[in-house]
Parts: structure tokens; C-alpha cells; sequence
């Protein structure tokens, strides 16, 4: 896992301050392979419900908060599938291959 300590704490309180306690965050995609360099920080969100608007919402401010603390990186934020809705590619890839924060 190509984050360090730090940058894990971060990412996980702003997930806590902005979803809430419930939500669960993944890393997946090159930043899990040691061997890779650069890419996107690309994480899963699951645990959450909420409206589009208030997802959006949500998104947003977690993905400025991230960046005020880690500097202007490449992140990516995929929420997991409301109940009852069919995964996306991406979201089955994330759920199969991410490393839980």
C-alpha cells in the first residue's frame, strides 16, 4: 500500500468528520501495488445512504477537506451501490480488491 501512516489518519478522520462513524473506507486501484508509482488515490466508500444531492454534497466536501490536509493530489472517491441497485464495474473491482483504511 503505497500510503503512509499519516496520510492513512487523515483520509480515514475526514471520512469520519464528513460520512460519519458508520462509513468504511477502502483504498484500491495502483495505489495498492507497492511496485507501481503515481496514479490516483482512488478509495471506496460503503456504509452510507442518502439522496444524490446529499452524496454529492458529501463528496465534495470530503474531497476538499482531503486536499487542504494532503496537498493538491489525484483523488477519486467511489461509493458503494444503494441497496437493491446493481454494482457498476468499478464498484465490483473496489469492493474485490480494496484494502480497508
Amino acid at each position: 500500500m503505497r500510503l503512509t501512516d499519516v496520510q492513512t489518519a487523515i483520509l480515514k478522520r475526514v471520512a469520519a468528520e464528513v460520512f460519519g462513524p458508520q462509513a468504511r473506507l477502502y483504498l484500491f486501484g495502483s495505489h495498492t501495488d507497492d511496485s507501481l508509482r503515481g496514479g490516483d488515490i482512488d478509495l471506496y466508500v460503503t456504509g452510507l445512504s442518502g439522496t444524490l444531492d446529499e452524496l454529492l454534497n458529501a463528496k465534495l466536501h470530503f474531497l476538499v477537506k482531503a486536499k487542504r490536509q494532503l496537498g493538491d493530489r489525484r483523488i477519486d472517491l467511489v461509493f458503494a451501490p444503494a441497496p437493491g441497485q446493481a454494482p457498476l464495474p468499478i464498484q465490483r473491482r473496489a469492493a474485490q480488491t480494496g484494502i480497508p483504511l
